[in-house]
């Protein structure tokens, strides 16, 4: 998840509404403390991305196994 501080989000605006739309979740803080989030309005299609990434299907591994390790879980 991104962060951007109150200072930040008028400067920084269309390179959070970029990460937004991309299926980021922005955190606003304030004096390091989290004060707002910026969503996107819709989900993002994960599927879609993951095989943008790793194609229809990838070598060696089931495509559901490659993104749970890429989250960080199970190898």
């Amino acid at each position: 998840m991104k962060t951007a501080s109150v200072q930040q989000v008028p400067q920084q605006w269309s390179q959070i509404l970029e990460w937004v739309a991309a299926g980021e979740e922005v955190e606003v803080t304030e004096q390091e403390k989290v004060i707002a989030r910026v969503v996107p309005a819709m989900q993002p299609d994960f599927l879609a991305r993951a095989k943008k990434i790793w194609g229809e299907q990838p070598s060696g591994k089931p495509l559901s196994k490659l993104v749970a390790e890429a989250r960080g879980g199970e190898s």
